[in-house]
């Protein structure tokens, strides 16, 4: 594993950042985030079939060779993929996070063991220079949770294009919080996702954030699909 110089748990952040991370140190939420944030709210709030849209779309950009996952929830795309001829490292402030989602690829015999790495990472910072160049790296229901208007969040892909390979891909999924209809349950999600500060997204749009992809990567590809913001970059701009 890569650790940050910091010997504490969660790798040193703003503490909007580190807000967003703690939830996925409570061992019971991971146990229901596959079920009740990728089942019921993807599906019936924010309008968007993880097993219709944001999963293939995962599967449709993982390359062979090195794939990076940012912001790791409990694996749930990289353990329903194929992951033949990938090595992967995992990457995440909450080390909980990152020892669940490990355990379970090699669980389901997706991955090795000692073939995986995991890094204890404030994203917001460029990547130890340990890390390799990714040929794919994924970014899925993270920067909903980052802190700041969408100027600020996207800041991260002026070092990350860096770690990418020249015909590599980066792609995620976000929840957007303006410009889309929400219904009532997406709206109430909102709510107290923001006030708790799981989220920060009131402002996210996705013109922001094809405006931000296209500042980095000469080819961009997005769509909305319901309240959620799919993309996919490639080609970055270094």
């Amino acid at each position: 594993m890569i650790r940050p110089e910091s010997p504490s748990k969660n790798a040193p952040s703003s503490e909007a950042s580190a807000r967003g991370a703690a939830i996925y140190s409570q061992s019971w939420l991971l146990v229901i985030y596959d079920w009740w944030v990728l089942g019921i709210v993807s599906t019936y709030a924010w309008a968007c079939s993880v097993p219709d849209y944001t999963l293939p779309w995962f599967r449709s950009n993982v390359r062979k060779g090195q794939h990076l996952d940012i912001g790791v929830g409990t694996g749930y795309y990289l353990a329903k993929s194929d992951l033949t001829g990938v090595q992967v490292t995992l990457a995440d402030l909450n080390q909980d996070a990152l020892d669940a989602t490990k355990n379970r690829l090699v669980a389901e015999g997706k991955v090795k063991a000692e073939e995986t790495t995991c890094i204890l990472h404030d994203i917001t910072r460029p990547l130890p220079a340990s890390c390799p160049k990714f040929n794919s790296m994924s970014l899925y229901y993270l920067l909903h949770c980052m802190p700041g208007p969408v100027p600020a969040k996207t800041v991260i892909f002026s070092h990350l294009k860096h770690n990418l390979t020249a015909d590599g891909v980066i792609t995620g999924a976000s929840i957007l919080g303006k410009d889309v209809r929400h219904n009532l349950f997406g709206r109430v999600i909102m709510y107290f996702g923001n006030r708790g500060g799981m989220f920060d997204n009131w402002a996210d749009n996705s013109a922001d954030f094809d405006e931000a992809l296209r500042e980095h990567f000469d080819e961009v590809e997005t769509q909305v699909r319901g309240a959620i913001f799919l993309w996919k970059a490639s080609k970055p701009k270094v």
